[in-house]
């Protein structure tokens, strides 16, 4: 019987059952009783047992479990989890009733004997178990040393067996798996060929298409699979100009190369992001499919890099863009540097001729030192407003560049702004150059009924300012010097206002219409229209839109011969722009220019006049102002120069000045006035406060709120007129120092008798409802 026990060898296959159980059916006498149970080793607990055939025992034997697991309490498998993989023989007992036993008959009654053992035969291979073979003993043999021999011959045949066909089990098994895995794995290498965001392309050795994936055909435009092919139909898609370049690549593919990259122009257009149309490109990697050392197609791949040219092509503009810049503010720098150079230049000579007079005394008329003196100090102030005007360039160009200027409309009469306020600024330097210059107003500004509007007035001036500076620089030098304002009015279309060949500059932004805001008020929308006209030097037509740029001015002698940082309409035209307006020239070379523009606005009303406890009839000892009487002024400032200075121009207009270095001593010195509210000895008068911003101990806004909290306990008996002076100018700024006590605010640098002005306005309530200078 063990010789019958063959090993199953190469593809033979079946089951354990099938190899092993007839051969033990075939020797009853010594295989009376058998059970075959295999050990399920994909279940989950891995000891799941099954009984794959059976000898001897009838249908639903307790015995003869079908399935269970190998710690199960069930039949004989107690006895199997003892055995382990060591050979156990165990007697035959009650348990056994019932088998039907197919060994030795009684002679006298033709029954079968039972067996008085049963030994348990693990099938294993090293530490794997494969199942065990139940077995009843010879009935009529003993159990001895060849008994034990012959179980384990059986179990170590059986062993092998087992150990075969799980052997050839898992290598069908791992090649099935193996053919799925490498059927999923085509199938996934072509779904991400199909999809990949690269166009794949195989073209045949005559140039017929094989096969393409769907991006091939997005990317090059191809009609498609539904087209005739035909051979190198792939070359159509390009431009005329690059198919001579891929046929020699093609041949060079042929011939060895191992692999080409090239970039081609499709016939196919490309929107680029600014909306203009240009021909798409396309990077190809080509290389040849090798069968035995000879080529059997031509393999692609393709990337649309349309985008990529495009912003090669913009970034090489933009770097020149950028260089271009660079060297515009390389220029702007060192024009800057010389506009502020030169005047310093003068201050310091001037300055110089100033300080060494005396030494003239001796030699020299007292009232001629005088006028030379005066001269000079004439040519001082005329350089520090020229500095000024470019510093307030700069720093409206940062407020532009960075988002911070912002448009604040008031009611104001543009009438009084463009015929008077802005004029009376250039008074001097119109008198200096004899410039004649005259306002008008356009019948429209009376048809329409203009009186008060709501417009940023400051940023308009700002505008007419700028205009101005060139109208008188261009104009200064020539034989004919006039300039003529001329400013009106209109409901719609402002641009009829203007000369029919009036070159007006492209706006550059698309700023959101301010007038909407609820701070412009719910009155008519009008337009209100200026232009400045001269009889300077004129220009070319081809240099007129250089002067709207940055950092640029007409021609390169401009700066030269002019002077000026480049910044000023540049700076316009924002204004303008951001305000719902347009800006623009005429000019004719020899014969002047005429700079004009427009503005947004709404109609409105006056601002109320402003009651001042100081003006009105006051139990608390309040007064109205005294014109006829010095202005007693307390003057709170840290910079001891600009103290000394500031303190004796005003004592020399006859005010009467008290010091304080900073707000706590400000404070102490309105204890000895007479506006305290306990008497004080020999008190002092006070009429206005000037106030310093930035200060130590105690800066000006903190000083400004404590005078306003004794004012509203009573402490302080009557109001007192506060004006910051302060080089902090923005308009934010501003709003705060209102928001803390101060009445104005008056930005340095300005001139003692434009302080000396808003100060008697401000006591006599006559000043114009403006809260800043």
């Amino acid at each position: 019987m063990l010789s019958s026990l063959e090993i199953p060898t190469g593809l033979q296959q079946g089951t354990l059952a099938s190899h092993v159980m007839p051969h033990l059916r075939s020797n009853p006498l010594d295989i009376p009783m058998a059970m075959l149970y295999q050990v399920d080793e994909q279940s989950s607990s891995g000891s799941t047992i099954y009984l794959r055939d059976q000898i001897g025992f009838p249908a639903h034997h307790p015995l003869a479990v079908e399935k269970a697991e190998l710690s199960s309490c069930l039949a004989l498998f107690p006895l199997l989890c003892e055995t382990g993989n060591e050979i156990s023989t165990h007697s035959v007992d009650e348990k056994f009733a019932g088998v039907e036993w197919h060994g030795h008959k009684d002679e006298l009654t033709g029954i079968h004997e039972p067996s008085t053992d049963f030994s348990i035969l693990p099938i294993s291979s090293a530490d794997r178990v494969f199942g065990y073979l139940i077995v009843g003993a010879n009935s009529r043999r003993p159990i001895d040393k060849d008994y034990n021999q012959f179980m384990k011959s059986i179990a170590s045949r059986v062993s092998s067996i087992a150990s075969a066909l799980a052997s050839a089990e898992e290598t069908r098994q791992r090649a099935d798996r193996l053919e799925k895995e490498l059927a999923e794995s085509e199938r996934q290498i072509r779904y991400m060929a199909q999809n990949a965001p690269v166009g794949m392309l195989q073209v045949s050795t005559e140039g017929k298409i094989l096969w393409v994936n769907h991006m091939y055909y997005q990317i090059t435009g191809h009609p498609g699979p539904e087209t005739v092919p035909y051979n190198f139909s792939f070359l159509d898609m390009l431009v005329d100009e690059d198919r001579t370049q891929i046929l020699g690549y093609w041949q060079q593919l042929h011939e060895g190369a191992s692999r080409i990259e090239a970039t081609s122009r499709l016939k196919r257009m490309f929107v680029s992001p600014n909306g203009e149309p240009d021909h798409a490109f396309m990077l190809s990697l080509a290389f040849p499919y090798v069968v035995n050392g000879k080529v059997q197609s031509i393999m692609a791949c393709f990337t649309d890099i349309s985008e990529l040219k495009w912003a090669e092509a913009s970034e090489a503009r933009n770097a020149a863009e950028a260089r271009a810049a660079k060297r515009q503010q390389e220029e702007f720098i060192d024009i800057v540097s010389h506009e502020m150079r030169n005047p310093l230049s003068a201050i310091f000579q001037c300055a110089d001729m100033i300080s060494n007079s005396y030494k003239d005394v001796s030699h020299m008329d007292a009232a001629e030192i005088l006028k030379s003196n005066v001269e000079a100090a004439n040519t001082i102030a005329m350089c520090a407003s020229h500095q000024k005007r470019i510093v307030d360039d700069v720093l409206t160009l940062s407020k532009l560049k960075y988002m911070l200027l912002s448009i604040s409309p008031r009611p104001a009469r543009p009438a009084a702004l463009f015929g008077q306020q802005v004029v009376k600024m250039f008074e001097a330097d119109l008198m200096s150059h004899e410039i004649s210059i005259k306002t008008l107003a356009q019948p429209s500004f009376a048809s329409n009924n203009i009186d008060w509007v709501a417009f940023d007035s400051s940023r308009v001036t700002q505008i007419l300012i700028n205009l101005l500076t060139n109208a008188i620089k261009f104009t200064r030098g020539e034989a004919k010097r006039n300039i003529t304002i001329t400013y009106g009015a209109t409901l719609t279309e402002p641009e009829k206002n203007f000369d029919k060949e009036f070159y007006w500059v492209p706006c550059d932004n698309n700023f959101e219409d301010l007038t909407l805001n609820p701070e412009w008020g719910s009155g008519e929308q009008v337009f209100l229209t200026c232009a400045v006209t001269d009889t300077g030097v004129g220009m070319h037509a081809e240099e007129i839109p250089r002067l709207f740029t940055r950092f640029e001015q007409a021609n390169a002698k401009t700066s030269i011969k002019y002077g000026g940082s480049g910044l000023g309409l540049f700076i316009s035209q924002q204004l303008a722009e951001k305000q719902g307006g347009r800006i623009g020239l005429s000019s004719k070379l020899g014969q002047g220019s005429t700079f004009g523009f427009y503005v947004k606005a709404r109609r409105s009303i006056g601002p109320p006049k402003e009651i001042r406890p100081d003006l009105a009839p006051a139990s608390s000892g309040g007064s109205f102002y005294d014109k006829s009487k010095a202005m007693q002024v307390l003057l709170v400032e840290d910079n001891l120069v600009n103290q000394r200075l500031l303190k004796k121009q005003l004592t020399r207009a006859g005010c009467v000045v008290y010091v304080a270095n900073h707000g706590l001593e400000a404070l102490e010195i309105l204890r000895q006035c007479s506006c305290w509210h306990e008497p004080v000895e020999d008190a002092k008068g006070l009429d206005i406060i000037l106030m310093d911003w930035e200060m130590p101990v105690m800066d000006g806004l903190t000083c400004s709120r404590e005078i306003r909290a004794l004012q509203q306990s009573g402490k302080i008996v009557r109001h007192l007129e506060i004006i910051a002076i302060t080089a902090n100018a923005r308009e934010e700024q501003t709003q705060l120092a209102l928001h803390n006590g101060i009445n104005f605010v008056m930005s340095k640098p300005f001139l003692v008798s434009d302080l000396l002005s808003k100060m008697r306005e401000r006591l006599s309530g006559t000043d114009d409802g403006m809260n800043f200078q």
